[in-house]
C-alpha cells in the first residue's frame, strides 16, 4: 500500500531559497529549520526555532563522504552557535522541533541516543567524538511516542535526501562488477544511483607511496575515513585484512574503487563493465 504524505516548505528570504528554509507534514507537530552555517542568525528569529531540539550537522563539500554530527538542544538553534568555530567540518544543519515545543530532555535525549545508533549503520560518517553507547531510561509508555517523532524526523530528512538506512537489497537480484584486478577481492553494485561497495568486500588503506604525493591530501583523508569506518562498525578486519561490515554506498564508483584499491583511481575503468554503463546514462 502506497502511504501519500504532503510536506509544506516555507522559505524566509526568496533570495536565499537554497540556505534558508522550513518544512513541516502539517498532520504532525514536528517542524525543521534547514540553513547554512552563513544564515543561522536568520533561523533564529524565526517562530519555535529555541524549543527543545534534535539536530544534524551536515557537510556538502564531500558528497562521497558523507559526515554528521548529531546534538540535542534545550534552547534550540542557540545551540548551533557554539558548533560555528569549534566543529569546521559542517557547511549545513537540519533542527528539530515542535510547535507546541513538546519535546523534553528525556524526549531528546532518547532521540540523540537513537539517531547515532542509526547513523553508526549507514553509510554516513559519524562526527561525534563521544557517542552515546548507554539507553537513556524510557517508561515503556513514553518510548511509542518517541519513537513516532523518530519515523517523522526520517521522513523530513530523506525529504531532504538524507537516507539513514543501511542498503538493503536481495544480491541475487543484482548485477555485480568486480575489479579487472582481480588481486582486489571486492565487488559493488548499483542501485538508484548509487555505487555500493558488497558486505564483506576487502579494502585497502591507502599505498604507502601516496602520502608523499604533492597534490591534494588522498593518504590522510582516506586513513581518515578508514578509521572512521572502523570505529563505527562499518569496517572489521579480520586476519589482518579488512573488510566491509555493511554494505557501504557512494555517489560515485571512483571512491568505491580507491577505498578497495588504495589508490587513486577511476572507478569506470576500474570495476570491468561498468563503463557500459557509464555510456547509457
Amino acid at each position: 500500500m502506497i502511504i501519500e504524505k504532503t510536506i509544506t516548505y516555507f522559505y524566509p528570504n526568496e533570495n536565499k531559497a537554497a540556505h534558508l528554509k522550513v518544512f513541516q507534514d502539517r498532520t504532525n507537530q514536528i517542524k525543521a529549520f534547514y540553513f547554512t552555517k552563513e544564515h543561522i542568525k536568520e533561523i533564529e528569529r524565526l517562530d519555535s526555532s529555541t524549543n527543545y531540539a534534535i539536530y544534524f550537522l551536515f557537510d556538502n563539500s564531500d558528497t562521497d563522504n558523507k559526515k554528521t554530527y548529531i546534538g540535542q538542544s534545550i534552547n534550540g538553534v542557540k545551540r548551533i552557535f557554539d558548533h560555528i568555530n569549534k566543529k569546521n567540518f559542517w557547511s549545513y544543519c537540519i533542527l528539530f522541533v515542535t510547535d507546541n515545543n513538546s519535546f523534553d530532555k528525556l524526549t531528546i535525549d532518547y532521540m540523540e541516543y537513537e539517531f547515532i545508533k542509526r547513523f553508526k549503520k549507514s553509510s554516513y560518517i559519524l562526527m561525534n567524538k563521544d557517542p552515546r553507547t548507554n539507553e537513556p531510561n524510557v517508561s515503556m509508555y513514553d518510548k511509542p511516542n518517541i519513537l513516532s517523532y523518530i519515523k517523522q524526523i526520517e521522513f523530513l530528512l530523506s525529504a531532504e535526501g538524507v537516507s539513514i538506512d543501511p542498503i538493503q537489497t536481495n544480491l541475487n537480484d543484482e548485477k555485480f562488477y568486480y575489479p579487472k584486478n582481480r588481486d582486489y577481492k571486492s565487488r559493488i553494485f548499483v542501485k538508484d544511483g548509487q555505487f555500493i561497495i558488497t558486505k564483506d568486500s576487502e579494502l585497502r588503506r591507502p599505498v604507502k607511496s601516496s602520502e608523499f604525493w604533492k597534490t591534494g591530501n588522498f593518504f590522510t583523508r582516506y586513513n581518515d575515513v578508514m578509521d572512521s569506518y572502523i570505529e563505527d562498525g562499518k569496517v572489521v578486519e579480520e586476519n589482518g585484512v579488512l573488510k566491509a561490515a555493511i554494505n557501504i554506498s557512494f555517489n560515485s564508483p571512483s571512491r568505491a574503487a580507491e577505498l578497495v584499491s588504495g589508490r587513486s583511481t577511476n572507478g569506470w575503468t576500474f570495476f570491468e563493465g561498468l563503463k557500459e554503463l557509464q555510456s547509457l546514462n
